[in-house]
């Protein structure tokens, strides 16, 4: 991929994908996104209205989202419009069924709310292991790449 990743300035503890990246000698740029954590520049072009990927560090976090902040969280989601949107959570589908977070939602409902976003807003849930969270990202954008190329 000829370009760079892009990084939302609020996106803040992720030394683990940012040091991965200079590491493989990936380019990235922070800058205010209007929704989503990562994008990427190719060729020139900017796919920040096409392609994000919105990363939750921690079940914790990702159910913080759907109580406390709740509605941030859905602005978000619908500012995204049309966007494929990603959501990484960087935790186990079995943490959930194992409650291991601190919120008191039963491992039923979080799973009734990852469903009913995940379809209200056509969101693509991956489950990913910290350590894999810099590989999944590139992968998913060189992905899109190559779909746009086959003109899918």
């Amino acid at each position: 991929m000829d370009g760079h990743i892009l990084i939302d300035t609020r996106e803040q503890v992720n030394d683990h994908i940012v040091n991965e990246l200079a590491r493989l000698g990936v380019k990235y740029e922070r800058r205010k996104l209007d929704f989503g954590d990562y994008s990427f520049v190719a060729d020139g072009k900017s796919y920040e209205r096409e392609l994000v990927i919105e990363r939750k560090g921690s079940l914790n976090e990702l159910i913080g989202n759907f109580t406390k902040d709740k509605d941030r969280f859905r602005r978000e989601f619908e500012r995204a419009g049309k966007c494929k949107m990603i959501l990484m959570v960087e935790a186990s589908p079995d943490q959930i069924d194992a409650r291991d977070y601190r919120s008191k939602m039963s491992p039923a409902k979080v799973k009734s709310f990852l469903n009913t976003w995940c379809r209200k807003f056509q969101i693509e849930l991956h489950f990913v292991d910290k350590a894999q969270s810099c590989e999944f990202i590139l992968n998913q954008f060189r992905a899109f790449l190559r779909e746009q190329k086959r003109g899918n």
